[in-house]
């Protein structure tokens, strides 16, 4: 074996790697000393692009450069013995496209993560004889960039190393583009959530609105029409609501109707769900629930209303108390207008009864006079 670099004729001021100096096949050592002129070369002809040769011991965790170019070394102000960790310590993450079933995927490596996965990596680009990869690297400015690295592994058995012939490239605006894009449609989807939220649900109380009512009962209709199952309606109004605005003002007022829908919020349980119908007025869709459990769900909001104080925020010491009239799906009516309007009908008839209870209308009616 040669060990001497003035065989190899390596250009440059200074040879910055290990193999030419060490024990290695001339195989070896030939073709690194090969790929350091021609990388030499093309380093010098003002091209973009940034080489470089690496290389790692099969069973070592340590990298070195056998050639970096100059625009390398300044990218990373550093000297080049330093780079391989200077390099290290300012990735921010690592970023591979993948062509899968579903499309490209971008994984993205954090600089933890990928600390722990370095071998794993090492081991998987081996394999695959490639790497293409881009990262995300802070400056000493605290500057980011991005850095596109694309290489072909070679792998030397019985030296037991592998190099990586590579290139880099600059790709901060793209890369910029990509995220700002990125951003975009991430606000975007975020404003189509709102306003499609918005599109079914009350401003004030946060409840669904009727726009959601009439649609997702009609539904629920059909869908019990086929499969046979109940569903009952609760419909609530506030008993004398006026004075709270009377004495409170409007904005208070509000306030109130706001802290009522989190009580009934607080008491429902999915597939159940309120709705501000209008004004201080409520209905509670209840599917799967006979007008016996309904009567009992009723009765369950009356009581956590009687256990509340409202408005206390305000200093103020409120007690709601609330009229309810239920209709079944499908012994009182199998339609949407007539299950409302006997919701409605029950509960007007606690209103003239003397309010604060429960009622309902049909066969098999039951009422609270509590």
């Amino acid at each position: 074996m040669r060990n001497d670099l003035k065989h190899f004729k390596i250009p440059g001021s200074k040879y910055c790697g290990l193999i030419l100096n060490g024990d290695y096949s001339d195989e070896l050592k030939t073709r690194v000393a090969d790929c350091i002129h021609r990388f030499h070369a093309f380093d010098q002809s003002g091209s973009p692009a940034i080489p470089y040769i690496s290389a790692w011991h099969e069973n070592e965790k340590i990298v070195w450069y056998e050639f970096a170019s100059k625009r390398f070394v300044e990218l990373l102000g550093c000297d080049v013995s330093e780079l391989p960790e200077s390099f290290r310590k300012r990735i921010i993450d690592r970023r591979e496209y993948k062509d899968l079933d579903r499309g490209i995927q971008q994984e993205v490596i954090s600089k933890k993560k990928l600390k722990d996965l370095r071998s794993d990596l090492r081991d998987e680009i081996k394999k695959k004889g490639v790497v293409e990869a881009v990262y995300k690297i802070v400056s000493e400015k605290e500057k980011t960039f991005w850095l596109k690295d694309q290489a072909t592994i070679e792998s030397y058995e019985g030296d037991g190393i592998n190099i990586s012939l590579g290139c880099l490239t600059i790709v901060t605006k793209e890369m910029e583009a990509e995220e700002h894009l990125k951003r975009t449609e991430g606000a975007l989807k975020k404003s189509e959530e709102k306003f499609r939220r918005q599109a079914i649900h009350d401003n004030l109380t946060g409840l669904y609105n009727t726009r959601y009512l009439y649609k997702a009962l009609s539904e629920l209709i059909s869908e019990c029409s086929e499969t046979g199952l109940p569903f009952s309606l609760i419909f609530m109004d506030i008993d004398d609501f006026k004075n709270v605005v009377d004495t409170y003002g409007h904005l208070s007022a509000s306030q109130a109707l706001q802290e009522l829908a989190a009580t009934i919020r607080s008491t429902l349980h999915e597939p159940a769900y309120g709705v501000a119908y209008g004004g201080d007025e409520f209905v509670v869709v209840l599917p799967g629930f006979s007008k016996l459990k309904a009567f009992d769900m009723a009765e369950c909001i009356r009581s956590r209303m009687k256990e509340t104080v409202y408005l206390s925020k305000i200093g103020a010491h409120v007690k709601l108390r609330a009229s309810f009239g239920i209709s079944s799906f499908p012994d009182d009516a199998t339609g949407l207008s007539e299950l409302l309007s006997l919701a409605d009908e029950a509960m007007f008839n606690v209103k003239e009864r003397g309010k604060d209870s429960v009622s309902s209308i049909g066969r098999d009616a039951i009422d609270s006079l509590a």
